[in-house]
């Protein structure tokens, strides 16, 4: 499973290496606690960097827009 995750600076694609974990969604944030835990759930597989802040704000601004139609 893939899991895509946004930030200000990019997107960010991870493989889930235990989908188990997932299951568990009331304590699913202690696997995330800290960078070590965290990898042992997902590993990062790309990151593909915003070119500039016109670019990361495009998605935002696309998506309530993007929905009307």
């Amino acid at each position: 499973m893939l899991v895509l995750f946004e930030t200000a600076a990019g997107y960010a694609i991870f493989k889930v290496l235990d989908e188990q974990k997932l299951q568990q969604v009331d304590s699913l944030w202690k696997e995330f606690e800290t960078p070590e835990k965290a990898n042992k759930v997902v590993k990062l597989k790309h990151f593909e960097k915003f070119q500039d802040t016109t670019e990361a704000l495009a998605g935002t601004l696309c998506y309530p827009l993007c929905r009307r139609s």
